[in-house]
């Protein structure tokens, strides 16, 4: 989808996302699996909201209000340090607590993301 989630807005989805564009202060994006932002993250990403707690969200500028993967929440003063990161991704860590990292650490974490690319693409 290609928009900008503006304050009061509310983009869902049953599968994964794709948006290019932002999240603004205020807006909401949730996805049943993985959120892909090509843009700023300043609102509210909920991955995974049906149960899925392998979901990631990924995004150009992270800078969230609040992000949400499964039934785990995230708030911003809860992230300190990591606002404003470029291209960094969230995930659930070992101990149900929401990790943001650069984007090299999906490899690792959710190698089954890279399952196209086994194909010779």
């Amino acid at each position: 989808m290609n928009k900008i989630v503006r304050s009061g807005q509310i983009l869902e989805t049953p599968g994964d996302l794709l948006l290019v564009g932002d999240v603004n202060p205020g807006g909401v994006v949730r996805a049943g699996g993985n959120i892909f932002i090509l843009g700023a993250l300043s609102g509210t990403a909920h991955a995974g909201c049906y149960g899925n707690s392998e979901a990631v969200i990924c995004a150009a500028k992270m800078n969230p209000s609040q992000l949400r993967i499964s039934e785990f929440v995230s708030l911003a003063s809860d992230l300190a340090g990591e606002h404003g990161r470029e291209t960094a991704c969230a995930f659930l860590g070992p101990d149900n607590e929401i990790v943001i990292e650069g984007l090299h650490a999906l490899k690792g974490v959710r190698p089954q993301l890279n399952r196209f690319m086994e194909g010779g693409f």
